[in-house]
Order: structure tokens, then sequence, then C-alpha cells
């Protein structure tokens, strides 16, 4: 009897590790285009500059980690705000980054990032106008978005 509580015991180990890894596997797969929100391009910083400045609007580069919980929050409950959606994807040239990427570490290069997420907005001849770390709300976001349109 001792050997088949010990035997099962061991499977249920066994099974709870490989369920745990598994889950662990998995990355996390950032929100970053949404029926009503934000639509982000994933591309170079460079060419999304080239892009605000053929386009003449202003560029929001949303940098995020696939560890943050910070940046998890924000792309499911602000980023795919409709509100912040109807104004970002008319109004600038929306790009996310990850950071521990080849792009990522270039924009840490030009604009040291602190902090996950980093929210950097540049006017279309690529100057910095505003950079914000950390949580930062969907009112916030649209009071930012209200400021470069002026």
């Amino acid at each position: 009897m001792k050997k088949n509580i010990s035997a099962a015991l061991m499977l249920f180990a066994v099974i709870g590790l490989c369920v745990t890894l598994a889950a662990c596997s998995n990355k996390f797969k950032p929100r970053l285009t949404s029926q009503q929100g934000i639509n982000f391009k994933v591309t170079s910083l460079a060419q999304a500059l080239q892009l605000a400045k053929t386009q003449n609007k202003p560029l929001f580069v949303f940098a995020h980690a696939s560890w943050c919980p910070t940046c998890k929050k924000m792309e499911q409950e602000v980023l795919v705000k409709k509100d912040l959606g109807q104004i970002y994807n008319n109004q600038l040239v929306n790009v996310a980054i990850d950071v521990d990427s080849p792009e990522g570490k270039k924009l840490n290069e030009l604009h040291p990032i602190r902090a996950t997420p980093t929210l950097f907005f540049f006017n279309a001849d690529g100057s910095v106008v505003k950079k914000l770390e950390g949580f930062t709300t969907d009112q916030e976001l649209l009071s930012v978005a209200h400021e470069l349109g002026r």
C-alpha cells in the first residue's frame, strides 16, 4: 500500500512539473492589433520615423517587453479602448517595439529606456516630444494626442 501511494505521489509530481513547464514555455503574444483600439505596426524605428515624416504625422512608439506585467495590463486594458483607437489610428503612426529585440536595443541606445513600458512621442521630424514611463491611462494618452494635434 505504501508503495502504491509513493508511486501515485510521484506520478502527480511528474504531471504537475510537465504542466508547469508547458505553461512557462508559451510566450506571451502582445495584443498589438485590436478591433477597436490602437493598431500597431511592428517595424524598425527608422522605417517608422520615415513613415511619420512621409505622412506628416506624429509617431507613437510603445516600447514593451514580453515579460513585463505592466505592459500586458496596458495592452489588455488601455490600448484596446475604442476612443484611443479612433484618434491614434487616424492621427498618429503607431509602432510597437520589444525592448529585448535588436530594434529595442537600438531604440534604447538612442533614447534610454529605464522602465517598461516606455511610451515615446516623436514629431514628424523625428524629435522626441514626450516620453512616458510605466503604466499610462487612456485619459493620459488622449491628453497627449490632443497636445500633439495642436
